[in-house]
């Protein structure tokens, strides 16, 4: 028996539309459970991202700050259609998409939400949540099953690749806003 690995395509052509190797497409353990799980995951906090940036336009009194926030809330509110979408192609209605799935991110972004000074919001949703955001991406596109989940992989990609700008400005306003002192006293409420 010839192995997976050796699997002869035409003429050396990529196998499964270029997706994953023959191997890994029979190998891979995934199902619509784990998919729908770590989806909704990404949606409450693209959601509450969302709505924290939106809150917080109108008493931001930096006019860069101010632009950001819309167009960051913009691109998450993108996002979180993008994954609605996908996780209603998965599962029928109810979607639970108005569930919290886990505690401890509810935590997390209400203390974004309740951030008390503009370097703990930046901290926190740049340093903290949507860098979180593109590791899970991350993880998702390497965790799916590359043939049978394909659209899953698609929106952590498509994900990734617009959230990485936000950590980029992100990164660029803590440098410019947050001198090396006020970073060291906002540790503990990073920690």
């Amino acid at each position: 028996m010839t192995e997976l690995k050796d699997y002869p395509s035409y003429r050396g052509l990529p196998p499964l539309a270029g997706l994953a190797t023959m191997e890994r497409a029979v190998t891979a353990a995934w199902s619509v459970e784990d998919s729908t799980t770590r989806l909704k995951r990404l949606h409450y906090v693209l959601k509450r991202l969302y709505e924290t940036l939106t809150a917080r336009i109108t008493g931001e009194p930096i006019y860069e700050l101010k632009t950001a926030f819309s167009y960051h809330a913009y691109l998450c509110a993108e996002q979180v259609t993008l994954l609605r979408k996908r996780v209603g192609e998965m599962r029928e209605p109810p979607l639970g998409l108005d569930k919290v799935p886990h505690a401890a991110l509810d935590r997390l972004m209400h203390e974004i939400l309740a951030a008390p000074t503009t370097a703990s919001l930046l901290l926190g949703i740049y340093r903290i949540a949507v860098p979180a955001v593109l590791r899970a991406c991350e993880r998702l596109k390497q965790d799916a099953h590359p043939l049978a989940d394909a659209p899953t992989v698609r929106v952590a990609k498509l994900i990734n690749f617009e959230l990485t700008e936000m950590v980029e400005f992100g990164e660029a306003a803590i440098t410019k806003l947050i001198d090396e002192p006020e970073r060291q006293s906002q540790a503990a409420w990073l920690a």
